[in-house]
């Protein structure tokens, strides 16, 4: 009884504490309004025209113009070397008596520039100009039996006619009158090969060019070109002009081949001749030119591509060094076009999905950006691309703040 008038009196209790609740309650919200989106602010451009020049871009390198392993064409002692301490060999290698010749000035030293023609090498002559002397005495002595036959020959056409000589003794007259002849041809023949071979004591430069360092010094034997173990006297580089190869694909090799057809079905005497333009390492601009004089005429199996070769000039610098040395390498490139009116953009305007390059364009009338898919041309200098499909001039596109871009928020362009 006592627990039923505890539990009523708290339900009396509870009472006006759950009507002041009710009381108290906020009304139902209605439906909730959309968000406000806020435009992304960005540039708006339009794509620029101008005159352009497609290019291949590869790598090269540098190769000297010529070079040439001087070697003796007879054996010898060398006496003389023009660009070596000690030039000259102070002691007659056959007699050991000392040479009353001063000891010569040097005219250059290795890894200098000489002249076609310049005096480079001697070596002792002494040996040859005895077989030559010696050949001279031989022509002599034949050339005074040749007087000797010749009046017996005209004794013999004297007495032929009478009898008095038989055709034997006649015959014999004739026959070695023509043996020394014979004999005579073959003596100045050795006089013209020993000749030679003292003109060969003395080595020239066969071409213009930088010494590079020579291993052989003054008074050692030296051996002829002919033998299996000749001597390399020094070795020549010709550096002015200078050789530039480069590897192309066969797609840029097609593209050649195009732009010479085009040149001359434009004009039957068009000049075909093309320029490589090339920067050394470290440069930023391809500020040097090259004329390309070869092009391999078939392509390489093993790699692809063939092989384009190039000449240009090679200045002094104010050092005298030339500007380009062989083994350099350089980044060249090719022009594959005629000038042509191209439609550019800047390439930070460029997005990209997966392989697919795209750009914002902004559509005036409702202020939504879209996608436009574009083919990509050539990267400029002043980094603008070439679009080759998929802009026109007319076009709007936005030019930064592109992460913020999205096809569901209008874009508002920024007043320059």
């Amino acid at each position: 009884m006592n627990s039923i008038k505890i539990l009523f009196s708290f339900l009396l209790a509870a009472l006006p504490f759950s009507g002041c609740e009710k009381k108290n309650e906020a009304p139902a919200p209605g439906p909730e309004a959309a968000p406000v989106v806020k435009p992304v602010e960005a540039h708006v451009i339009h794509p620029s025209t101008r005159e352009v020049v497609d290019y291949e871009e590869f790598t090269g390198r540098i190769l000297p113009f010529d070079e040439v392993d001087v070697r003796p064409q007879v054996t010898g002692t060398l006496l003389y070397c023009s660009f070596k301490e000690g030039a000259r060999m102070r002691v007659n290698p056959q007699t050991g008596e000392l040479n009353a010749e001063k000891e010569p000035e040097l005219k250059f030293r290795e890894g200098d520039e000489v002249q076609e023609g310049e005096l480079l090498f001697e070596i002792d002559p002494d040996v040859y100009l005895t077989t030559l002397h010696s050949a001279e005495g031989e022509l002599q002595v034949l050339e005074a039996r040749k007087r000797r036959l010749e009046n017996e020959k005209k004794r013999a056409d004297k007495l032929r006619p009478s009898g008095a000589i038989s055709a034997e003794e006649y015959d014999a007259a004739v026959f070695s009158l023509q043996e020394c002849e014979a004999e005579i041809a073959t003596t100045k023949a050795k006089i013209q090969k020993a000749a030679l071979d003292v003109s060969y004591t003395k080595i020239y430069a066969p071409i213009s060019g930088y010494l590079c360092k020579s291993e052989v010094s003054v008074g050692n034997l030296v051996q002829a070109n002919s033998s299996s173990n000749s001597t390399t006297l020094v070795h020549i580089v010709k550096l002015d002009p200078i050789f530039i190869n480069i590897n192309i694909d066969e797609q840029t090799a097609q593209l050649l081949k195009r732009l010479a057809d085009e040149r001359r079905e434009k004009n039957p005497k068009a000049d075909l001749d093309l320029e490589v333009e090339f920067r050394l390492s470290g440069e930023k601009e391809f500020t040097h030119k090259a004329k390309i004089d070869y092009v391999t005429p078939t392509l390489s199996q093993s790699t692809g591509t063939r092989l384009v070769r190039a000449v240009c000039e090679n200045p002094k610098t104010a050092s005298g060094e030339r500007m380009f040395q062989p083994g350099m390498t350089v980044h060249a490139r090719i022009r594959t076009t005629e000038k042509y009116q191209g439609v550019l953009i800047p390439e930070a305007t460029l997005n990209m999905n997966q392989a697919i390059h795209f750009v914002y364009l902004w559509d005036p009338a409702s202020g939504m950006p879209k996608i436009r898919n574009v083919e990509l041309g050539p990267l400029q200098s002043d980094n603008m691309r070439v679009i080759r499909s998929g802009l026109q001039e007319e076009d709007q596109i936005v030019a930064d703040n592109l992460l913020r871009v999205r096809l569901d928020r209008p874009v508002k362009p920024i007043e320059e």
